[in-house]
């Protein structure tokens, strides 16, 4: 698996899609982890290429830190 790849997992009982935007290894047991963005089909959007503004590496791990993680 890569960056941009499309996966799905159980969530809830349900099958979810994820977009793999990142990857970690866990410093305490060694395993590789995968930073996921949910993908609801409800909020898919079209927009211009260039309203596009690309996000640092740093403002990406800002945003997983703050957040809960389903295991």
């Amino acid at each position: 698996m890569k960056i941009g790849d499309i996966v799905t997992r159980k969530v809830a009982g349900d099958e979810a899609r994820f977009c793999i935007i990142g990857f970690y290894t866990d410093q305490n047991t060694g395993d590789k982890v995968a930073i996921v963005a949910m993908l609801d089909p409800h909020s898919v959007v079209e927009v211009s290429v260039q309203e596009l503004v690309p996000v640092t590496l740093k403002d990406l791990i800002a945003l997983t830190t703050n957040s809960c993680f389903l295991h």
